[in-house]
């Protein structure tokens, strides 16, 4: 676990290497633009060697900041909700053969599971739920199925979230009493 100095001293080399790539164009633009005699020939080799050069410095810089941000998301996961990204809930559903709903999202199983074919869409949910929006009901309906508890189709313009029993027979849904 990081703190927040140690990321933000992080942050503050990888700008002074950024800030060294943008002093070192520089300098290939002072050698461009200086007059001397020497040859074309040798200009173009001190450009590509040096052009070389850059392109690893580069590509390293490139290669840190990378791994920084992704050691920052994995920090930022242990203190979040990990349950909004797609890898990480395939890998709780191979692990876990429980998964904890809130009783919002178990509401929500109920209504699509009484449905008119289990289907419902994210206009339906809305109005069971009185939801003043789509997109709240399109997020809960979408976390269901990153969670894998519901099955996602496109028909016309709608997405239609359909409950699978049979995923559901392999995973224990425990939710909060209802009310």
């Amino acid at each position: 676990m990081r703190t927040r100095k140690e990321i933000e001293e992080e942050i503050v080399a990888l700008k002074s290497r950024l800030s060294d790539l943008s002093q070192r164009n520089e300098e290939l633009k002072k050698i461009m633009q200086d007059g001397s005699e020497e040859s074309t020939s040798k200009h173009m080799f001190l450009l590509l060697k040096y052009m070389m050069e850059e392109n690893k410095k580069t590509t390293m810089v490139l290669n840190q900041i990378l791994g920084s941000i992704t050691r920052m998301e994995e920090s930022d996961d242990e203190y979040g909700d990990t349950a909004y990204s797609p890898a990480v809930s395939n890998i709780q559903m191979q692990s876990q053969s429980q998964i904890i709903l809130s009783d919002v999202d178990a509401k929500i199983l109920q209504l699509i599971q009484i449905s008119h074919n289990s289907m419902s869409c994210a206009d339906e949910i809305m109005a069971q739920m009185g939801y003043g929006c789509r997109n709240a009901a399109s997020a809960r309906l979408n976390r269901l199925y990153r969670l894998g508890v519901l099955d996602r189709y496109q028909l016309g313009h709608k997405v239609y979230y359909k409950f699978d029993a049979g995923k559901a027979a392999k995973t224990l849904i425990v939710s909060p009493p209802q009310k």
